[in-house]
């Protein structure tokens, strides 16, 4: 009866979400995050701080049954919601991936790229995290941050960092800028991969 509550309560979470969601589109424009840094049928992509999984399910449609996504986060929690979607919905190209503060712990040498949104501005380590995201890279991999920018939602989102430091961060990193992309209302898309030298 208890795991009958649990059940119902977590699926009326997911319901709200769902709604939240809907909204969040609008400006989020997450099918048009992706199609401009590249996803395509087949790839394989770690997302990093996956949290309930609102960007996962956009990545898993767009790679498709040939692709697949690792969705990451610290949070055994929000790694259960993206689980008991994926049964619900029957979708088999998504695999939880609970990673530490300093290591997403994706598999070695499988991943096309690596994206997280709206999750670097929390990261405590991130040039620990970047080095250790190298491994599961393979060559020519990308990696896209895509982040809130507070030059562009005014007074109050100061918790984002500025894009000079999101770029002197990177730049501590093994990573290069490829391009930076603003046509979105509130983040900035930024777009890395390693250094030649790596």
């Amino acid at each position: 009866m208890r795991s009958c509550f649990i059940y119902f309560i977590i699926m009326f979470y997911i319901s709200i979400l769902t709604a939240q969601n809907y909204n969040r589109d609008r400006w989020q424009q997450p099918d048009r995050i992706l199609d401009s840094v590249g996803v395509k049928p087949g790839m394989i992509i770690g997302e990093a701080g996956a949290g309930n999984g609102y960007l996962t399910f956009f990545l898993s449609r767009h790679v498709g049954d040939s692709g697949l996504i690792y969705a990451n986060d610290i949070s055994r929690n929000v790694l259960k919601e993206i689980d008991l979607r994926c049964k619900k919905e029957n979708i088999a190209n998504i695999e939880t991936v609970l990673g530490k503060i300093t290591n997403p712990l994706f598999p070695e040498n499988r991943l096309d790229m690596v994206i997280m949104l709206r999750a670097f501005h929390d990261f405590t380590e991130p040039v620990e995290w970047m080095k250790n995201v190298i491994p599961s890279l393979k060559s020519g991999a990308l990696l896209v941050i895509v982040d809130g920018d507070p030059d562009k939602m005014g007074s109050g989102h100061h918790h984002f960092y500025t894009r000079e430091k999101v770029l002197s961060i990177m730049k501590q990193t093994a990573f290069e800028l490829v391009k930076m992309m603003t046509f979105l209302e509130k983040d900035t898309i930024y777009v890395f991969r390693l250094k030649r030298n790596h």
